[in-house]
């Protein structure tokens, strides 16, 4: 009786392969997740930052953000959304939230990748409208 070998062949083929495949399908797993965890992010700093825009004052160069609790507001919104956030207001009408977080990896944490970080912000600007038109 004569043996086959093709099988055997086969065996030491995939079982060379195999791990290459679970990286390669890890790495587009957490790759995708982490591009997901990044635009969420993104969208919390940029609704962060929207709300600041919503805490305005008067004063007599006309309304300006009131900078206290424009950063408060910003920063209720993302720590109630699960980041920690900085704000920034700058030129008494703009402000910017960034969000430094990180991703936990489902896959890559078998090759000793545990987490990637990113690092995301989001800017908006309170302006002056007359009849739908922004006005100086």
């Amino acid at each position: 009786m004569r043996l086959d070998e093709r099988g055997l062949a086969l065996s030491v083929w995939t079982a060379m392969a195999l791990p290459a495949f679970i990286v390669a399908v890890g790495i587009g797993v957490d790759f995708s997740g982490h591009a997901t965890a990044a635009q969420e992010a993104r969208a919390i700093a940029a609704e962060a930052a929207r709300a600041a825009t919503h805490e305005i004052v008067i004063g007599p160069a006309g309304p300006v953000l009131d900078v206290p609790r424009a950063r408060s507001a910003a920063l209720n919104f993302a720590n109630v959304s699960g980041y920690s956030a900085a704000v920034t207001v700058s030129g008494g009408s703009t402000a910017t939230v960034r969000i430094s977080s990180t991703y936990d990896t489902v896959f890559l944490g078998l090759i000793g990748i545990h987490e990637i970080g990113f690092d995301v912000s989001g800017s908006a600007r309170a302006v002056r409208t007359l009849n739908g038109t922004e006005s100086g």
